[in-house]
């Protein structure tokens, strides 16, 4: 499966683990990161590029499957990759991206053991590491290019867990963030997605454990003004509720909500995304649920 939650019982592991396994708070787990394809990564590059975009994969979307497919980065992120690189080819501009490079293990299911749950939060944590490697390299490489960061769910807590040590570099110019874990509803970001406004809705499943999966702190709103975040209504992770129904049913229905980004005919985040690289103002805000019209994504 491309996603994070491949099956019901992952969704209900997120649950069941923050609420009994309270003895891994603070552990470390050092986790390997493996090595992935990237997207026209900076290394192949004769000069640098107008736009470089760094994609992190949610969780499982790191198979040799999904490299091949998605370049590394998991459905979401590669098909809002693909969106974005149209636009800005458009204005004549470059763009190249890569993936970044980190286990993105499957969420374990409702009978993990703590070593599974220290090897996904390690998994998190390699990733946000290796992200902050690559960024590094990049923009040393390129100190004209324009950056945007891009994850799903594992891969959306991987970038958020980098932006405030990112804050002061001028080469970040957008962040997209789809069905974070971290996700503060109150930070002062560009806000997409059914639960968007809505008060007590859109906290990530790390931000209702913030000692055991050490959830950042809010950002800061010159960082906010360049980040999306998308949630939609409940979705296990970015609209976490550790007292909903419990019914298989109603698991089926989180999964569902979270696993069905990024499946309508245009993506809402593109536009605002690109303002943020210099192209035109979004015409109007998002107002309507994402209503899915197809499970197949379009690839070039």
């Amino acid at each position: 499966m491309y996603f994070a939650y491949a099956q019901v019982g992952a969704e209900k592991g997120w649950g069941f683990m923050f609420r009994r396994v309270t003895t891994i708070a603070s552990a470390a787990v050092a986790v390997a990161a493996f090595a992935g394809l990237g997207l026209g990564t900076a290394n192949a590059q004769a000069s640098c590029p107008d736009v470089h975009w760094i994609g992190a994969a949610g969780s499982g979307e790191r198979t040799p499957a999904e490299v091949t497919q998605n370049g590394g980065m998991g459905r979401v992120v590669y098909r809002s990759l693909q969106d974005l690189s149209a636009e800005v080819a458009k204005d004549g501009r470059t763009l190249t991206a890569e993936a970044v490079e980190y286990p993105a293990v499957e969420v374990p299911g409702e009978d993990g053991g703590i070593g599974e749950w220290l090897g996904f939060m390690g998994s998190v944590d390699a990733g946000a590491a290796a992200l902050g490697k690559q960024y590094e390299g990049f923009v040393q490489r390129c100190p004209a290019s324009k950056v945007v960061l891009a994850g799903y769910s594992q891969g959306a807590m991987v970038v958020h867990r980098n932006l405030a040590a990112l804050e002061a570099s001028p080469n970040l110019a957008a962040v997209l963030l789809v069905a974070d874990g971290d996700r503060l509803p109150e930070d002062p970001t560009y806000n997409m997605g059914t639960a968007s406004g809505i008060p007590d809705r859109g906290k990530g499943v790390a931000q209702d454990w913030p000692i055991l999966a050490h959830a950042p702190s809010p950002l800061s709103p010159a960082m906010g003004a360049r980040t999306i975040s998308v949630c939609n209504l409940g979705d296990a992770v970015c609209d976490y509720d550790e007292d909903a129904d419990d019914s298989t049913a109603a698991y089926a229905q989180r999964v569902s909500v979270h696993t069905n980004y990024a499946k309508t005919s245009s993506l809402p985040w593109t536009s605002p995304l690109y303002f943020m690289l210099g192209g035109p103002a979004p015409q109007t805000p998002e107002a309507q649920p994402i209503v899915p019209l197809s499970a197949s994504v379009p690839t070039p």
